[in-house]
C-alpha cells in the first residue's frame, strides 16, 4: 500500500451538462433561473374552495456541495461517503495456514517415505468447514452503478483554490485517518489474499511435481525390476525348455508304443466283427429268400413246401440271433479296448503333466514373484495418485475461494486517474430547497441534470397550457442522483446535520444575494426566449425575484 500523506485536495462538480440534444451553451444565469423556476414551481402557493391550504415560504434555496472521498491506493482509487452513510463488509473464508503446509511438504518432499507419510497425514487439511469472518468499512461506497457514474464525473471534477461564494460546501463526517486505517485493513488482508492465493497455487505445483517426480521413480524401479525378473525366467527358460521338451518327447514314445500294443490287440477282435456283421448280412439275405420261397409255395397252393420254407427261416433267425449275440460280445470287448486305451493315455498325460509342472516350478516361482512386486509399486502408485488428487482438489477448491475473494477488491473503487494522485474531496453539487408552512418544514432536493432543448413533447405540454420548464433539467445519473435520499434522511435522522443545513442554505440562499438575483433575472428572460416560460409565468416569476 502506498505511503498516506493526509495532503487533500479539494474538488468541486459541475452541476449541469448540456444533453445531446442541446447545442446551445447552458450558462450559469440559465442554471440559477432553471432551478428557482423549478423550486417555485414546486411551492405550494396555498389556496383551494372548500379546505385552504396556506402558501408556503421559500426559507431558502441553496447549492449544496455533497462530500465524497477519493482515496488512491495501488490502481484503484476508492470512494468514500463524506457523510458516513454508506458502508461495505468484505466477507471471507478463514483457511487453515497455508504456509505450515507448504513447508511441511518442502521438508517431507526430501523422500519417497517421508512424502507418502505427509500425504497420508495431510488428506483432510483443507477439508474442514470454512469459518466465514467480515470486515466492516465504514463510508466505502461499492454500488457498481454509482461506482461507473462517477468514474465518468469525477473527469468534470475543478479544483477548488479559493472557497466557492454562494455554495454550501457541508462538512465531512469522516476523515482522512478513519479511510487511511481502513484502507490499510484492506490492504493488508489484499496482500495476504494474494499471498495465499499464490502459495495454494505453489503448493499444487509443488505436490504434483514431487508426486510425479516419485511415481517417475517408483515406475523405473518397477521396470528395472521387471527387467531382472524377465532376465532371470529367459536363462531359467533356456535350462529347463530342452528337459520339457526330452520329457515330451518320451511321452509321445509311449503314447506311439501303447496305440501300437492296443491296435494290435484291437485286431483280431476288430477281423471277428467283420466276420460277424458280413454272416449277419447274409443270413438276412437268406431269411428274406426263404420267406419270398414260402410266400411262392404258399401261392402255388403247395402246403408241404411252404412249411419246409418257413422252418428253415425259423432256423435262419435262430442262427442271426446266435451272431448278434457275439457281434455284442465283440463290440463289448472293443469298447474296453477302448477305455483301457484311453485310461492308459490319460495316465502317461498326468505324468507328463506332473513332470513338466515340476520342471518349471522354479520358473513360476519367479513369475509369481515378479508379479507380486509390480503389483506392489503399481499399488503404491495408485495410492500416491490417488491422495495426491485428493489434496490437489481441496488445494484447488480453497484457491478458487481466495481468488473470489481477491475479485472483490478488484470490484472495489474506481481507475486510479492520474491527475488524482493525493486523497481528494469531491463534492456533487445538489439544489436544495427548504419551504415552510407555519411551523413545518419541507425540503426538496435537485441532482445534476442535463440540460435539454425544447422538444416537441415539450411544446406539446405547453400547447395544453401546461409547465414545459420540468423539461429542461433531467437528472443526469441515477445512483449518484439517490444521494439525495441520504441528504433527505440525515435531515430528518440526525440533528446536527439538520442544523448546519439551516445554517448553511440561510447563508447561501441564492435570493439573499443581489448578484445572483440578478443572474437570475437574465437568466428567466433567456429562458423565456428560448420559449421554456409563457409570457404569464414569466411575469410571474420575475415579480417573485423582485419581491424576495
Amino acid at each position: 500500500m502506498p505511503s498516506v500523506t493526509l495532503e487533500t485536495k479539494e474538488f468541486i462538480l459541475p452541476f449541469s451538462a448540456l444533453s445531446e440534444n442541446r447545442k446551445e451553451p447552458f450558462t450559469s444565469n440559465l442554471e440559477a433561473a432553471a432551478v428557482f423556476a423549478l423550486a417555485e414551481q414546486d411551492r405550494t402557493k396555498g389556496g383551494g374552495l372548500i379546505l385552504r391550504q396556506p402558501e408556503e415560504k421559500m426559507v431558502f434555496l441553496a447549492k449544496i456541495g455533497y462530500p465524497l472521498w477519493l482515496f488512491p491506493t495501488g490502481e484503484k482509487s476508492l470512494i468514500f461517503d463524506g457523510l458516513n452513510r454508506a458502508s461495505y463488509t468484505l466477507r471471507y473464508g478463514e483457511i487453515p495456514d497455508v504456509n505450515t503446509f507448504l513447508d511441511n511438504l518442502k521438508r517431507a518432499s526430501k523422500t519417497l517415505e517421508t512424502h507418502v507419510a505427509f500425504l497420508a497425514d495431510h488428506l483432510n487439511y483443507f477439508q474442514a468447514p470454512v469459518t466465514e469472518k467480515g470486515v466492516l468499512i465504514k463510508g466505502l461506497i461499492t454500488n457498481p452503478e454509482f461506482l461507473s457514474e462517477f468514474e465518468v464525473y469525477q473527469r468534470e471534477a475543478t479544483e477548488i483554490v479559493d472557497q466557492p461564494a454562494n455554495v454550501a460546501l457541508l462538512n465531512p463526517v469522516i476523515d482522512e485517518s478513519t479511510m487511511a486505517a481502513a484502507v490499510h485493513d484492506l490492504d493488508r488482508l489484499y496482500k495476504s489474499f494474494k499471498e495465499e492465493a499464490e502459495r495454494l497455487n505453489q503448493s499444487m505445483r509443488l505436490l504434483t511435481k514431487v508426486t510425479n517426480n516419485y511415481i517417475k521413480e517408483i515406475r523405473d524401479k518397477a521396470n528395472a525390476e521387471r527387467a531382472e525378473f524377465d532376465a532371470k525366467i529367459k536363462d531359467l527358460e533356456e535350462i529347463i525348455t530342452p528337459k520339457a521338451d526330452r520329457i515330451k518327447d518320451d511321452y509321445d514314445e509311449q503314447i506311439i508304443a501303447l496305440t501300437k500294443n492296443f491296435d494290435k490287440e484291437r485286431l483280431p477282435a476288430q477281423k471277428e466283427k467283420m466276420k460277424l456283421e458280413k454272416s449277419r448280412e447274409q443270413t438276412l439275405t437268406k431269411i428274406e429268400n426263404y420267406k419270398l420261397e414260402a410266400k411262392s409255395a404258399a401261392e402255388a397252393d403247395d402246403s408241404v413246401r411252404e412249411k419246409k420254407w418257413k422252418e428253415k427261416v425259423n432256423e435262419a433267425k435262430k442262427e442271426l440271433s446266435d451272431i448278434e449275440d457275439k457281434l455284442k460280445e465283440n463290440e463289448k470287448a472293443l469298447k474296453d479296448m477302448e477305455e483301457r486305451q484311453s485310461l492308459e493315455v490319460f495316465k502317461l498325460r498326468s505324468e507328463l503333466e506332473s513332470k513338466i509342472k515340476e520342471l518349471r516350478q522354479p520358473l513360476l516361482e519367479l513369475e509369481a514373484a515378479r508379479d507380486a512386486k509390480i503389483l506392489i509399486h503399481r499399488q503404491a502408485i495408485d495410492k500416491l495418485e490417488k491422495q495426491a488428487k485428493m489434496i490437489s482438489d481441496q488445494l484447488g477448491r480453497v484457491a478458487k475461494l481466495r481468488e473470489a475473494n481477491i475479485a472483490q477488491f478488484e470490484a472495489l473503487g474506481v481507475k486510479r486517474e492520474p491527475e488524482f494522485k493525493e486523497i481528494g474531496l469531491f463534492y456533487v453539487p445538489f439544489y436544495l430547497t427548504c419551504y415552510q408552512v407555519e411551523s413545518k418544514k419541507r425540503y426538496s432536493v435537485l441532482p445534476p441534470s442535463m440540460a435539454n432543448t425544447i422538444g416537441f413533447s415539450t411544446k406539446l405540454k405547453g400547447a395544453f397550457g401546461r409547465s414545459k420548464i420540468k423539461g429542461l433539467l433531467v437528472p443526469r445519473f441515477e445512483s449518484i442522483a439517490s444521494l439525495a435520499d441520504t441528504i433527505q434522511v440525515l435531515i430528518q435522522q440526525n440533528a446536527v446535520f439538520d442544523a448546519e443545513i439551516k445554517e448553511k442554505g440561510t447563508k447561501c440562499h441564492m435570493l439573499s444575494v443581489d448578484a445572483v438575483r440578478e443572474s437570475i433575472k437574465r437568466g428567466l428572460l433567456e429562458l423565456k426566449n428560448e420559449r421554456w416560460f409563457s409570457d404569464r409565468e414569466y411575469d410571474a416569476l420575475s415579480r417573485q425575484v423582485a419581491s424576495a
